[in-house]
């Protein structure tokens, strides 16, 4: 089953031995590219903004009836709300051409000649988002991303209840906050507002979106906290959160209802903790709190009971003292039962973790990465680590470990860069041979 996720970091190379992760819109777009390749054995094709062949089920049908006045008229309403269409995309859409179902980004249905979808992605449109968009009241997917749209988002949109995907991201001028309306839109799969420059709080309101399974809201700038109306999501599977100022611990409610998530991305924000017991997340594979400076090792212990938790970004978190304890409870999901797209990985890079490495670290087996440059590290590597077979990407760079590398397989195939700078007791295979 592929699915689509976000931030996931990348590497060079097994040779680097080095962690480097690309920036945040760089991912989400390689993983929505991984979706599409897949896309005809996906169960989620439909919860993508993407501009290419679409998966929404919609389809044009040939000898529409014309479309209702009604829907016209919303039309040409949006359309007198553009200042600037150099593309000239909405150059067939006027009074005197009657069937609005031939218009340019316009899909109707064929029974009724009811507006379904209205997509006019990366066109260059610059105007404001007309409230005559709530007249399609039968509208089921809207995507307007990529374009030059400025002023609010209209509280109308809310009123659209046939909508099963809105997508209105990567619209650099759009402001203000996200309407409390938008939770009465009981049909939403997919909600995209990414990359846009909305603020505000996170509406309470979204609780009532029953049916989302992919919320993608990071790279704006929301504040507040987390509501415990989320916890009320039980088909979401991921959320797409990071870069925002969102603040405080994720609510316990998370651990009541979100029993679909698979993905949270809550990175770049000020959150402080998680809920201690994850058991119920049964389905929670990746978790990536990286860049949260407020939290410490003990914020984020929960993370050890969500029973199928794979791949785990916490870097940059201040966490400080002796390593983690609960990272040596740490699960060992069944690799036949992780998502193609999960890579099992720790990172716990640039805190200030000091002690001593547990040696329990060596019984995570299927561990493909293990990132823990620049804490305060001391002590030698576990000879536990023997057992990491899987390990392709492995980094203990800027640390003050000693002692003699393990000379086995994989860290013989690991260049000086997982080891140095740093540590200048260590010796052995790639750096120098240990004195006798």
């Amino acid at each position: 089953m592929a699915m689509v996720v976000f931030c996931s970091p990348t590497s060079t190379s097994r040779a680097t031995g080095t962690a480097r992760f690309l920036p945040t819109l760089l991912v989400y777009a390689f993983l929505v590219l991984l979706l599409l390749i897949g896309s005809a054995t996906s169960d989620f094709d439909h919860l993508t903004c993407s501009d290419e062949e679409d998966n929404d089920g919609l389809t044009d049908t040939p000898g529409a009836p014309v479309c209702s006045s009604q829907d016209r008229k919303a039309l040409l309403q949006f359309k007198s709300a553009i200042s600037s269409d150099p593309n000239h995309v909405l150059l067939d859409w006027h009074a005197s051409n009657a069937n609005c179902c031939s218009w340019t980004g316009v899909t109707c249905d064929g029974a009724t000649g009811r507006v379904v979808r209205l997509k006019l992605y990366n066109q260059n449109l610059k105007g404001r988002l007309s409230p005559g968009i709530s007249d399609l009241s039968s509208l089921q997917v809207l995507i307007l991303d990529d374009n030059d749209f400025f002023g609010t988002i209209p509280s109308s949109l809310g009123t659209l209840e046939s909508l099963r995907r809105l997508c209105l991201s990567n619209l650099p001028s759009l402001k203000g906050p996200i309407p409390e309306s938008f939770g009465r839109l009981k049909n939403l799969e997919l909600l995209d507002l990414s990359s846009d420059a909305l603020s505000g709080p996170l509406p309470s309101s979204f609780g009532g979106l029953s049916n989302l399974q992919a919320l993608y809201l990071y790279g704006n700038n929301i504040s507040g906290t987390i509501p415990a109306s989320f916890g009320l999501l039980s088909r979401l599977y991921l959320a797409g959160l990071s870069s925002n100022q969102i603040e405080g611990r994720v609510p316990d409610s998370f651990t009541f209802g979100l029993t679909s998530l698979v993905f949270l991305d809550l990175s770049n924000n000020k959150i402080t903790g998680l809920p201690k017991d994850l058991r119920s997340l049964g389905s929670l594979e990746y978790i990536r709190m990286s860049n949260n400076p407020l939290m410490s090792g003990d914020s984020v212990e929960g993370i050890a009971t969500a029973p199928q938790i794979s791949e785990i970004h916490l870097s940059s978190c201040m966490i400080k003292g002796p390593f983690p304890a609960w990272v040596s409870r740490l699960p060992q999901p069944d690799t036949e039962y992780i998502s193609e797209w999960v890579t099992p990985s720790l990172d716990l890079s640039n805190n200030a973790i000091s002690g001593e490495i547990p040696p329990a670290l060596g019984n995570l087996t299927n561990l493909q990465r293990l990132s823990l440059e620049n804490n305060k590290l001391r002590g030698s590597i576990p000879t536990s680590f023997v057992q990491l077979q899987s390990l392709q990407l492995f980094n203990v760079s800027y640390n003050n470990l000693s002692g003699k590398i393990p000379q086995a397989s994989p860290f013989t195939t690991f260049d000086t860069s997982a080891y140095i700078p740093g540590n200048r007791g260590l010796c052995g295979h790639p750096l120098g041979p240990c004195k006798s």
